[in-house]
């Protein structure tokens, strides 16, 4: 892929991402707003609420065939964070005009589709109307029931709840369900005006195109509705410390039939940090696949779990072990976890298992080209929070100068910050 061309029109920052790799074309506006997570289910239900209530296209009939007869046009939505800011993206995704013959205009309609989601919802009396409310809540409200009938699940939720107790507005959850009742049709409004006026707004562009052909459909087309403002990314901090106290949860709950426990060990290692490469290597010898040290030692040799493996969220700085197990194993399987980490830290793991994890690490970043809005996401999240272009390239070159010392040193950084146990007991 050609290095990305940014450019600046009708004051927003457009990126250029030009590839020949796939035969569509995605658009990509990004609002990031202000740091903080006070009108998080606000921002949250937007990004459906958008989408699904256009004006021009109020029933699902006449929207359908719209996109039909747009060769199939894709309009989807996301919100997540960058550090301390949530990041609302809107994104259309269709076949690439050159390709089809007689057609040369698809690409303006597509994005003036864009523009239509954005700012022509369906309002009433100036204000998104209380039924799209109704609906996100009542959504909302089943979604948490749903989750809280599945342990597995429920019990994750718990443990995240524990971990951040003393990590104050580091917890992004879409939605926050304690504060679903104080999201008003006012305070929905208010943040849609927000969207629009008070958050730095950016334009992505992946595809095999004629950059100068997109620098006229968006001066044309951009909706003067839309207004950029400068945003400051405020870092998550959290730092961790070699005397830090452990939080240690057991609760107990009826109708359970194995326990679920969750470690989750803390890291001063940063999300695209030098040794960010090292640690996702290493998770994948801790817990990361059928062959890690986890998986071996504690579900198929000592048959102490039915599973048992780790996730590295490097965003979060947090390794997570997750584990079931029968209730008399508990207190074993903690121990067989902490055993297994003071063994990598130590080096002791093979160089199959870290020749293997290496080959792991170095296909899942490969299959980032395999996918447009992927490709795309980490172009978005490296320019917003570091300014500069997302090289695949050198990454994938990072992991392949990994050395079994580096694994030994990102063991060493990991802290144990939560221990929960959901298992058997009165509520």
């Amino acid at each position: 892929m050609d290095s990305p061309i940014k450019k600046r029109i009708n004051g927003i920052d457009v990126y250029y991402i030009k590839s020949t790799k796939f035969k569509t074309i995605t658009w990509s506006f990004v609002f990031l707003h202000e740091a903080g997570s006070k009108l998080i289910n606000e921002y949250y239900f937007l990004s459906n609420i958008l989408v699904d209530n256009m004006k021009k296209y109020p029933t699902f009939v006449k929207k359908y065939r719209y996109l039909f007869s747009l060769y199939g046009l894709d309009a989807f939505s996301s919100v997540t964070t960058i550090e301390k800011n949530i990041l609302n993206q809107f994104v259309v995704t269709y076949p690439n005009e050159i390709y089809i013959d007689n057609e040369n205009s698809l690409s303006e309609k597509a994005f003036l589709f864009l523009n239509e989601i954005i700012t022509n919802p369906k309002m009433r009396l100036g204000k998104l109307t209380k039924k799209v409310l109704k609906d996100s809540l009542d959504e909302a409200k089943q979604s948490f029931k749903i989750l809280k009938s599945d342990k597995d699940m429920y019990s994750y939720y718990k443990f995240l709840k524990v971990f951040y107790q003393d990590k104050i507005d580091l917890q992004f959850n879409f939605p926050e369900n304690e504060r679903l009742n104080d999201v008003t049709i006012d305070t929905l409004t208010n943040t849609y005006s927000n969207l629009l006026n008070k958050n730095k707004v950016s334009l992505f562009i992946t595809g095999n195109f004629d950059e100068r052909y997109m620098d006229e459909i968006i001066k044309k087309h951009l909706s003067n509705k839309i207004v950029s403002q400068r945003v400051k990314i405020e870092k998550r901090e959290f730092v961790y410390k070699n005397n830090h106290k452990v939080k240690n949860v057991r609760e107990k709950t009826k109708n359970v039939k194995q326990a679920r426990i969750y470690l989750g060990y803390g890291t001063n290692i940063k999300y695209m940090s030098k040794m960010h490469s090292a640690l996702g290597v290493f998770n994948d010898i801790f817990g990361g696949f059928d062959q890690s040290k986890l998986f071996m030692d504690i579900r198929e040799n000592s048959k102490l779990a039915y599973y048992v493996y780790s996730q590295y969220l490097p965003e979060e700085q947090l390794v997570i072990v997750p584990v079931i197990t029968d209730f008399l194993h508990e207190e074993k399987v903690i121990e067989k976890i902490k055993l297994a980490l003071k063994e990598i830290q130590l080096g002791n793991f093979s160089d199959a298992l870290f020749e293997q994890a290496k080959r792991n690490a170095e296909t899942s970043l490969y299959s980032i080209y395999d996918s447009q809005p992927v490709y795309l996401m980490q172009h978005i999240k490296t320019y917003l929070s570091k300014n500069k272009k997302y090289d695949l390239k050198k990454r994938i070159e990072e992991y392949k100068n990994i050395t079994r010392e580096d694994i030994q040193e990102v063991a060493k950084t990991l802290i144990l910050d939560t221990v929960y146990i959901m298992t058997k007991g009165d509520d």
